[in-house]
């Protein structure tokens, strides 16, 4: 009776444990099914999406895991093995780099000069560009990019992708590059919504620039502050970005105050009201004024002009940031002169960048400071040659933008290397080594990571300082986060 009661104690006991392991695996079956039907929604779907751009003579490699998306459904989630199809899919890469650049925008030089340099930088690395890389023409058009991505991703199996050079192509690609699960190094600005662990972000870091601007303007005892910006000139996010950290510091800013760059009235018109010239409160000021000049003309037998007269300014502002072109500031200086305004402080922006801005010299603009996201042009890295005027602050000619462009590549391609360097890792997880890519080790981007923890390229500021006929260095600013790395089994 005892031995009975045992085996039918043994025996509900096996049947608990047995029921207890199916429900586990019950558990995790319907957990990867979840997984894997959250990944097809938002990726499998994707990839099938962008096979439709593909040009219809485009014939796709038979063998590639890639191929196998195309005919999955999302029912396919309920069947084993279909989650590890899509992880091999995923995975999967040629080793290769697409560099998809609105060439034809560009001006026929640019486009050349930068490939040459691409191919002699690579070529004295080792590498071999025309195995490494795939460079197409976007012609800045959304459509276009969207066939060539297609041809990236479905033909070539590219690794990485580098483009979005336009604020045309640039949220589109973004957008692209979170759903395919695919590392994209945008050249462009990050928009403040943009959450994605796989798209980077490769240029000036417009933050960090007028940062240096508030931080010099602390130091100097600048509290109040005008900013004067064109109306169809937005000055890359620098301005509002310069509002935002300067109310947060409780500087008192006024504007920005626009003006018609294309007509110089409206320039004069803001100043006249900046400095309270032609405040009606000042009428009687005026009339004394008028009847003093009367009387000394008369007294030197002059002829009096009353149209010549201006009221001193009355000047309750410590600085003015002009966020406009070299051209512009100097008009801004000679009227400024012109109206009497002495001792305060010009800041400016990356447009002030030119050696036309103290050639003639101008001493208005003597004592003003600047701010640019390129020091010197003779400690360029990657071996980027750039002929300069008057030793190594200025480029020659149209050669400023020619080299930006060519810096700004570089350093995305540079970092897309050293991702792919060392062992092999599936296509989706290459965003793990993007953010830690160590910069080069010459040069002013030379930085123990090129990527800050949100993406954005850790791209140093300069601020200048404008003197008689040169510029000189003030500051060098290239502050490194330290961020937290995430480890994801899944992509």
């Amino acid at each position: 009776m005892i031995l009975r009661s045992f085996i039918i104690l043994s025996l509900l006991w096996g049947s608990a444990l047995v029921a207890q392991n199916n429900a586990a695996e019950q558990s995790s079956v319907t957990e990867e099914s979840e997984l894997c039907n959250r990944l097809f929604q938002k990726t499998v779907m994707a990839y099938q999406e962008l096979n439709h751009k593909l040009p219809a003579a485009a014939a796709i490699p038979p063998s590639a895991p890639i191929t196998r998306l195309l005919g999955m459904h999302m029912e396919d989630c309920s069947l084993p093995g279909t989650m590890d199809l899509i992880e091999k899919a995923l995975s999967f890469h040629s080793g290769k780099i697409a560099l998809l650049l609105p060439f034809s925008k560009l001006p026929k030089s640019v486009g050349q000069d930068l490939l040459k340099s691409i191919h002699t930088w690579m070529q004295s690395r080792g590498l071999n560009p025309a195995r490494l890389i795939i460079w197409r023409d976007t012609d800045g058009n959304r459509d276009k990019l969207e066939i060539q991505l297609a041809q990236m991703v479905w033909l070539h199996q590219v690794s990485l992708i580098i483009g979005g050079l336009m604020q045309s192509e640039a949220p589109t690609l973004a957008q692209w590059s979170d759903r395919l699960r695919i590392p994209t190094i945008i050249l462009n600005r990050k928009p403040e919504s943009q959450r994605s662990k796989y798209a980077f972000y490769m240029g000036p870091d417009y933050k960090l620039l007028a940062s240096s601007l508030t931080r010099y303007a602390l130091s100097h005892n600048l509290q109040k502050i005008a900013i004067l910006e064109p109306q169809y000139a937005v000055a890359d996010n620098l301005v509002p970005a310069f509002q935002a950290q300067a109310g947060h510091l409780r500087l008192q800013i006024t504007g920005p105050l626009l003006y018609n760059p294309a007509d110089f009235s409206t320039i004069d018109g803001l100043l006249r009201k900046l400095f309270h010239i032609d405040d009606e409160n000042r009428n009687e000021e005026m009339l004394e004024l008028l009847k003093k000049r009367r009387e000394e003309a008369e007294e030197l037998g002059q002829t009096f002009d009353p149209k010549s007269l201006v009221l001193p300014p009355i000047v309750d502002v410590d600085a003015i940031l002009i966020a406009d072109h070299f051209k512009n500031v100097r008009h801004i200086s000679k009227a400024l002169a012109y109206y009497g305004v002495k001792k305060v402080q010009l800041l400016g922006i990356p447009k002030w960048r030119a050696y036309e801005l103290m050639d003639p010299p101008d001493e208005a603009i003597t004592g003003a400071v600047f701010v640019d996201y390129i020091g010197s042009y003779k400690q360029f890295p990657y071996g980027i040659q750039v002929p300069t005027v008057d030793k190594e602050y200025f480029a020659e000619g149209p050669q400023a933008g020619s080299a930006d462009l060519r810096l700004v590549v570089h350093h995305a391609l540079y970092s897309a290397l050293e991702a792919l360097a060392g062992a092999r890792t599936p296509r989706f997880a290459l965003y793990k080594k993007l953010e830690t890519a160590a910069g080069p080790k010459e040069g002013f981007l030379a930085s123990p990571q090129i990527y800050r923890a949100d993406h954005t390229s850790n791209w140093p500021s300069f601020l200048f300082a404008v003197g008689s006929g040169s510029i000189s260095l003030l500051q060098t600013w290239n502050p490194v986060n330290s961020p937290t790395r995430t480890s994801l089994s899944k992509p």
